[in-house]
């Protein structure tokens, strides 16, 4: 089977929003240039170390001066900050061969299912330019580059994996980055990190 009718295949049958107006870099994850975009009140020590680590991944890792979160991702009812909104900002700014991460410590939330306004960890399409990920319900932030890495995994067209200790594990609504390890051989190859 090639490389498109796999694609084609996963395309459709998975279950995860696919945004139709991008498509898969032609590069692989160690050409890509991540920017980490600290939006709003940070902790910069945990940016820093959350930097170090994803540094083993990803080789061209830009950190961009902070910014305010756009006003208009804010969803007064809740006090929360919509992820599709800021992703929909951030993708406005990447280039080709770029992908924002959006990285803060508000609270960031998506429509799923019945809940018009879930909290969530992180949010990408898959695949996208840029991602949101928030380290407030992290319960250990020195897991926070794992959400991260998750996230620019989507970005990079990686579905969510059912290998219990892959990065691109499901949450399903909890933290569970204590159990993941590394990405799978599966997912490694689809970055080709190997």
């Amino acid at each position: 089977m090639n490389k498109l009718t796999l694609f084609l295949l996963v395309l459709f049958l998975n279950p995860i929003q696919y945004k139709k107006s991008f498509s898969l870099p032609e590069s692989n994850i160690k050409t890509l240039t991540i920017k980490l975009l600290p939006l709003g009140n940070i902790d910069f020590k945990l940016v820093n170390n959350t930097s170090l680590k994803l540094a083993k991944f990803l080789p061209n890792l830009e950190i961009l001066p902070t910014t305010n979160i756009p006003s208009s991702a804010y969803y007064k009812p809740r006090g929360r900050y919509r992820a599709d909104s800021l992703i929909h900002w951030l993708s406005s700014k990447a280039k080709p061969n770029e992908i924002y991460v959006g990285i803060t410590g508000n609270d960031i939330s998506t429509t799923k299912g019945v809940h018009d306004d879930w909290g969530v960890m992180g949010l990408s399409y898959v695949p996208g330019k840029a991602c949101v990920v928030s380290y407030l319900r992290l319960k250990d932030k020195a897991n926070f580059y794992k959400v991260v890495i998750h996230e620019i995994g989507h970005s990079m067209g990686l579905p969510h994996c059912s290998n219990k200790t892959c990065f691109m594990r499901d949450a399903d609504g909890k933290d569970t980055t204590d159990e993941e390890t590394s990405f799978c051989t599966k997912c490694k190859q689809h970055l080709q990190l190997e």
